[in-house]
C-alpha cells in the first residue's frame, strides 16, 4: 500500500511538472510585446549603432515575440523624460547617462562621478561588483530595470580652441554641457562656465560664439556635423567615462516570459560589449585621421590638479541626491585594489 501511494505521488508530481512546463511554453509562445526604444544619438555615433543592433537582434532572436522599434536623433523623449517612461511602466527602452537615475537612487551619480576611472577594465570591474548590484536592485524598486551598463564610448575631455593644462586655464571658457546636473557641476569645478543644451544645438552655438567648445569623447568630436572643423584642441582631462545604461520598466520586464527575457538579457550585454570593444578599436583610427588630416591636437593636462578641483563634486552629490557619503571612498579603494592586483 505504501509503495502504491508513493508511486501515485511520484506520478502526480511528474504530471504536475509537465503541466507547468506546458503552461510555461504556451505562455511564451502566446506572448508578444512591442517596445519603443529612444535616445538622442545620430547614425555616426556608436550608441546609435549599438541601439540599432540591439533592436534588430532582439526582434530576430525572440522570433518577433519581442519587437523593438528604435528612434534616435532625439525624435522621441530622451534624457530624464526617457527614464520617467520606465518609472510609469510604459513599453519603453532607453539608453541614458547613469547620473540621470540619481533622482531615484542617488548613488548612481557617484558611480560615474568625475576623475574616477582610467580605462574600461576598471569600469567593468566596478559594474560587476556587489556595490552596483545593490544600486540596480534599488532602482528596480523604483520600477527602473537596468538591462546593461556597458554601452561605453571612450572618455570625455575638454575640446576648445585654447590650450588647456590646468583648471585655471578654463577660467571664462564657456563649455556646452548636457542638461544633467552632474555634468553642469563638474564643468564648474573643472574651471569653466557650463552652458546646458542638446548637442544638436552645440555646433551652431560654437559658430555663433555662444560657447567656446564642449566636453565630450573622441567619437563625438569626429561625429555628425564634423565638430573637429570648429574646435581643434583636446585637453585630455578624461574627467568622465562616456557611458550609458540600457533600461526599461521593471514591471514590463517581469511580465515577459523567462524564455524571451533571457534572450533580452543576452542581447543587451552582447550589444553593450560590442559597442565598447568596437569603439575602443575605432578611436585610434579616428584620432590619427583628425591629427593628420584635420589639424586637431591632443595635450596632456595636470591630472592631479583637475582631480583635486573635482573633489567637491562628490560632496555635492551627497547633498543634492542623498547619496551614501562613504561610497566614493569605497569606489576609490575598489579601483585602487584592482589596479594594484593587475599591475603585479
Amino acid at each position: 500500500m505504501k509503495k502504491l501511494l508513493a508511486m501515485l505521488m511520484a506520478m502526480a508530481m511528474i504530471f504536475s511538472l509537465a503541466a507547468v512546463g506546458t503552461a510555461y511554453a504556451d505562455d511564451a509562445d502566446d506572448f508578444h510585446i512591442d517596445l519603443t526604444y529612444s535616445n538622442v544619438f545620430n547614425p555616426a555615433e556608436w550608441n546609435y549603432k549599438a541601439a540599432e543592433k540591439f533592436a534588430e537582434m532582439v526582434t530576430e532572436r525572440t522570433e518577433g515575440h519581442i519587437t523593438v522599434t528604435y528612434h534616435g536623433l532625439n525624435e522621441l523623449d530622451c534624457y530624464r523624460d526617457s527614464v520617467v517612461h520606465a518609472e510609469n511602466g510604459d513599453n519603453w527602452i532607453g539608453l541614458e547617462e547613469p547620473s540621470l537615475f540619481a533622482d531615484w537612487v542617488g548613488d548612481c551619480a557617484v558611480l560615474v562621478g568625475p576623475m574616477l576611472y582610467n580605462n574600461d577594465e576598471e569600469y567593468n570591474y566596478v559594474m560587476a561588483s556587489d556595490i552596483v548590484a545593490d544600486v540596480i536592485a534599488r532602482l528596480a524598486e523604483e520600477n527602473i530595470h537596468i538591462l546593461d551598463t556597458h554601452y561605453s564610448f571612450g572618455y570625455r575631455s575638454v575640446v576648445t580652441n585654447k590650450d588647456i593644462y590646468t583648471p585655471a586655464d578654463l577660467n571664462g571658457v564657456k563649455l556646452r554641457s548636457t542638461t544633467a546636473s552632474l555634468f553642469i557641476k563638474t564643468i564648474e569645478c573643472l574651471g569653466a562656465t557650463p552652458v546646458p543644451m542638446s548637442f544638436t544645438e552645440c555646433l551652431s552655438s560654437i559658430s555663433s560664439g555662444v560657447v567656446d567648445g564642449f566636453e565630450g569623447s573622441t567619437s563625438t568630436l569626429a561625429g555628425a556635423g564634423a565638430p573637429y572643423e570648429l574646435v581643434k584642441k583636446v585637453a585630455l582631462t578624461n574627467h568622465f567615462i562616456a557611458t550609458r545604461w540600457l533600461f526599461m520598466a521593471e514591471d514590463v520586464y517581469q511580465s515577459i516570459p523567462e524564455k524571451w527575457r533571457d534572450i533580452l538579457d543576452e542581447c543587451a550585454l552582447e550589444c553593450g560589449m560590442w559597442e565598447q570593444t568596437n569603439c575602443a578599436d575605432d578611436e585610434a583610427v579616428q584620432i590619427e585621421k583628425m591629427k593628420t588630416q584635420d589639424g586637431v591636437t591632443w595635450n596632456e593636462v595636470d591630472i592631479d590638479a583637475f582631480t583635486e578641483a573635482c573633489a567637491p563634486v562628490y560632496d555635492w552629490i551627497v547633498e543634492e541626491y542623498g547619496a551614501t557619503p562613504e561610497l566614493h571612498d569605497q569606489l576609490v579603494k575598489l579601483i585602487s585594489d584592482f589596479r594594484a592586483e593587475n599591475a603585479a
